[in-house]
C-alpha cells in the first residue's frame, strides 16, 4: 500500500511538471544587449517567434512597425506582419502612450511572456525596444527565441553621437546609409556629417554651379540621407566650415581669398597645397564674400531637418599670421576692434543670426577659445552669441566654456578618454592625438552630466587617409562605436575589454541584406 502512494504521488508530480514545464526552469539570464540594458527582472521560459507570429501596433506607428518587420525578415526569414486588430497569439505589441509620464523620451520597457509587450512615451524608444530584441534574437541559434522577463531600459546621455569626414574623403551612399543603420543598433542618434574641408565641397549647388566637387552628393541624395536615418532614428547635423578649411571654395573663386600671403597658408594644409598657395580661408573683410557666404547658407540650411546647423568655425590662423595680414589688421582697425580674431567672432554671430532666422540653432567648435603655447594665440576680446552649441575637442577649455554659459557637446582629441579616431594620424598610444583607447574608455572613462552638456561625439577624421577604400575605415571605427555607446547609455555590465570584445562578437553588426 506504501508503495502504490508513493508511486502514485511521482506519477502526480510528473504530471504537474509536464502540466506547467517552465515551473522547473532556471530563472532567465540579463540578455546581452549593447548597449547593456539598465534594468532586467528575470522569469523562466522563452517567447518563441513563429510563421504565425504578428505585431500589433496603432495606424499611426505603422511605419516604425514595418522597419522592425523588415528587419525581422533579414534576420530570421520569417515574415511578421503588421497589423492594428486585435492579437492574442505570439503577438509583438507596441504601445506608444504620449501620456506615459513612467518613462521619459527615448525610454522604453519590454514585457515578454507568450507575448510580448513594448511599451514608450514616444517613437524613439520604442524603436529602441525593437533594436534591444533583434539583437537578443540574433545571438539565438535559430533567431526565434527571447528569454521571458522584463526590460527597463534608457540612457544618460541625451546625444549621442558620430561625425564622419566627408569634406576630405567621399563616401558612397551605401557606406553612409550603412554606417547610419549600425548607429542605430548602438542607439546612437546624432549623425554629424562634415561635408567640406581643404580638399572637398561635397553638396551640389544649384546657385553655385562649380563649386561642388567631382564626387559631391545632390539634394535628392540628401533627401534620400535623411529619409533613411530618420527611419532609424538618427538626426543628421549638417557641417559645412567655414571661413577656414574653404581650399576647395577658393579653388571656385580665388577672389574670395586674402591678399596677404601669411593667410593663405596654413599648418593643416599639405605642404604641396601650400607652396602652390591655393589658400585656407575666405576673407571675410571683404562684403562679396558675406554675401556669398549668406546666399551660400541660404541654399543648403533649409534642405536639412535637423534643429541644428553646424558652420565649422574651427582652424583659422594663429595671432602671428593674423598680424602679419595688413589687410586684416586695417580691417580690425576701422571696425574698432581689439584683436583680429574679433573679426572672426563678430562673423560667426553674424551668421548665428542667419541660422536662427531658419529657426535652427547654431554649431562651431571651440577654436576661438584655444591658444595652445605662447607662440600660438588666438586672442578675442568679444565671444560667440551664449545661444550657440560648441563642439569642445579641447580639453583644457572645458570647463570655462561651461563656465560661461554655454551649452556644448563634448568630443576631446586627445588625452585619456579621446573621443577622436584619425586614422592617418600618429596616434599608436592612450593620449595620443586622434586615438580612441576603446581599454581605457570602456574600463575607466566615465561621461560626466551636467545640464550644459547636451551630449558627447565620436569624430572619425580622414587628414591623409583621402583616397582609402570606404571598408577601411571601419577596422578602426566599429569596436570604438561600440564601447562609446555603451558608455554613454550609461549601464557597463563587463568589468573588462576583453569580455566586451566577446558580447561584441556574439551581437555583431545589424542585419543588412
Amino acid at each position: 500500500m506504501r508503495t502504490l502512494l508513493i508511486y502514485s504521488l511521482f506519477l502526480t508530480l510528473i504530471f504537474i511538471s509536464c502540466k506547467n514545464p517552465e515551473k522547473n526552469l532556471a530563472y532567465n539570464d540579463r540578455p546581452n544587449v549593447i548597449p547593456a540594458i539598465q534594468k532586467w527582472e528575470p522569469a523562466k521560459g522563452f517567447f518563441t517567434l513563429t510563421s504565425t507570429s504578428q505585431i500589433k501596433v496603432d495606424k499611426n506607428h505603422k511605419d516604425l512597425a514595418k522597419t522592425f518587420a523588415d528587419d525581422l525578415n533579414l534576420l530570421t526569414g520569417i515574415n511578421v506582419p503588421v497589423e492594428n486588430n486585435n492579437i492574442l497569439k505570439a503577438a509583438i505589441n507596441i504601445i506608444i502612450d504620449s501620456t506615459d509620464i513612467s518613462l521619459s523620451k527615448e525610454a522604453y520597457s519590454i514585457s515578454i511572456d507568450d507575448n510580448i509587450h513594448i511599451k514608450a512615451s514616444n517613437k524613439s524608444g520604442a524603436f529602441y525596444a525593437t533594436q534591444t530584441l533583434l539583437q537578443i534574437l540574433k545571438q539565438d541559434s535559430l533567431h526565434v527565441t527571447i528569454p521571458k522577463g522584463k526590460i527597463t531600459d534608457f540612457p544618460m546621455i541625451k546625444e549621442r553621437a558620430f561625425m564622419l569626414d566627408i569634406g576630405r574623403k567621399y563616401f558612397s551612399m551605401d557606406y553612409i546609409k550603412k554606417t547610419i543603420r549600425n548607429m542605430a543598433w548602438y542607439k546612437q542618434n546624432v549623425f554629424h556629417i562634415h561635408f567640406s574641408d581643404w580638399c572637398g565641397f561635397r553638396l551640389k549647388s544649384d546657385k553655385f554651379r562649380g563649386l561642388a566637387s567631382d564626387k559631391a552628393y545632390s539634394k535628392a541624395e540628401i533627401r534620400e540621407i535623411q529619409d533613411y536615418a530618420k527611419k532609424y532614428n538618427i538626426m543628421v547635423v549638417p557641417e559645412i566650415d567655414l571661413p577656414a578649411h574653404a581650399t576647395e571654395i577658393l579653388k571656385y573663386n580665388p577672389n574670395f581669398g586674402f591678399k596677404c600671403e601669411s593667410m593663405q597658408t596654413s599648418g593643416w594644409l599639405p605642404d604641396s597645397v601650400n607652396v602652390a598657395k591655393k589658400g585656407w580661408i575666405l576673407n571675410i573683410t571683404k562684403p562679396e564674400v558675406r554675401t556669398f557666404v549668406a546666399e551660400l547658407l541660404d541654399e543648403f540650411i533649409p534642405l536639412f531637418d535637423a534643429p541644428y546647423f553646424h558652420v565649422g568655425g574651427d582652424e583659422w590662423q594663429y595671432d602671428e599670421q593674423k598680424h602679419a595680414c595688413d589687410e586684416l589688421m586695417q580691417y580690425t582697425k576701422k571696425r574698432g576692434f581689439e584683436h583680429p580674431g574679433d573679426v572672426y567672432v563678430e562673423w560667426i554671430n553674424e551668421i548665428n543670426k542667419q541660422v536662427k532666422s531658419y529657426g535652427k540653432t547654431t554649431q562651431i567648435w571651440n577654436w576661438w577659445r584655444f591658444s595652445p603655447n605662447a607662440e600660438k594665440q588666438n586672442k578675442t576680446s568679444i565671444q560667440p552669441d551664449l545661444d550657440i552649441v560648441i563642439n569642445v575637442w579641447n580639453r583644457s577649455r572645458q570647463k570655462e566654456i561651461l563656465k560661461d554659459g554655454y551649452n556644448v557637446i563634448l568630443t576631446p582629441e586627445t588625452g585619456l578618454g579621446s573621443l577622436y579616431i584619425t586614422p592617418g594620424s600618429n596616434g599608436k598610444k592612450a593620449g595620443d592625438y586622434g586615438y580612441f583607447d576603446s581599454k581605457y574608455n570602456y574600463e575607466t572613462w566615465e561621461p560626466i552630466t551636467h545640464e550644459q552638456i547636451r551630449g558627447y561625439k565620436i569624430c572619425m577624421w580622414a587628414d591623409n587617409v583621402e583616397n582609402r577604400e570606404d571598408t577601411w575605415f571601419d577596422k578602426f571605427a566599429d569596436l570604438p562605436k561600440a564601447v562609446f555607446s555603451e558608455k554613454v547609455w550609461g549601464k557597463k555590465t563587463s568589468k573588462k575589454i576583453e569580455d566586451f570584445y566577446k558580447r561584441v562578437e556574439l551581437i555583431g553588426l545589424a542585419p543588412s541584406e
